[in-house]
């Protein structure tokens, strides 16, 4: 199996990464070209739609498996499943002989729902997104249970108004979300209409012992709707910097 053994990979498991870089990911890639560019610019993680009904770029299985080995043989990029799936049948289904170690959930999945993915087998990496509506996280009250269960990393998101979630390009308030990364004990990985304009808004919480990077899709995209070197370039050039 080709090694996507990325500082992330290693690191987020046991706690926040240790080298000093935020780690970056590009979610929502449909397309070959787009693993190729994000592999030269630098990038971390790819997310890869499945199980995402009537998402913008939700993939079919066949076509799903195809852009997870084509960013793990990079050697560079670590595949994640992003998912809205709560049937562990199904994502195991997916993952066995896939080359993905990390599973992200979104939606409202329950703590027993990590846990059964954890069990799918002992290098699966969970990462959880916690949903955060104005001043609110709806899960708040299950950040505990979540830890219980085994998440590997958190993930801050925006709801928007109108209560979709993902990849929406609604921006997070960085007080609410200082707040809540002092509830976890897991390193934690930030979205919400991020981009190279609005890193300054994040520099405290960039600080933070359990920051690990950040997670961008619509501001790494061209006019086009496609991921664009330059949009991604200019995303980590501002955050790395």
């Amino acid at each position: 199996m080709p090694a996507t053994s990325t500082p992330t990979q290693q690191e987020a498991g046991a706690g926040p990464a240790a080298d000093g870089v935020t780690h970056v990911k590009v979610c929502g890639i449909t397309e070959p070209r787009e693993i190729d560019l994000l592999a030269a610019q630098a990038v971390d993680f790819v997310g890869l739609w499945y199980g995402v009904p009537g998402g913008p770029a939700d993939l079919p299985l066949s076509d799903w498996r195809q852009l997870a080995a084509a960013a793990a043989s990079t050697e560079r990029l670590a595949p994640v499943m992003v998912t809205f799936l709560k049937d562990v049948d199904a994502l195991r289904e997916a993952l066995e002989g896939s080359h993905v170690r990390w599973v992200q959930l979104h939606g409202y999945q329950m703590a027993g729902v990590v846990r059964a993915v954890k069990e799918i087998g002992p290098e699966i990496r969970v990462l959880k997104v916690l949903h955060v509506r104005g001043g609110e996280c709806v899960e708040a009250p299950l950040i505990g249970s979540y830890e219980k269960a085994g998440v590997d990393v958190f993930l801050f998101d925006a709801v928007a108004e109108d209560g979709r979630v993902g990849s929406t390009g609604e921006t997070l308030d960085p007080e609410v979300v200082a707040s809540l990364a002092e509830r976890i004990s897991r390193p934690f990985l930030l979205a919400g209409g991020l981009s190279a304009d609005n890193r300054s808004d994040y520099a405290q919480l960039t600080t933070h012992p359990h920051f690990l990077g950040i997670d961008v899709d619509t501001n790494a995209r061209g006019a086009d709707g496609k991921v664009s070197a330059e949009s991604v370039e200019a995303i980590l050039g501002a955050w790395r910097a």
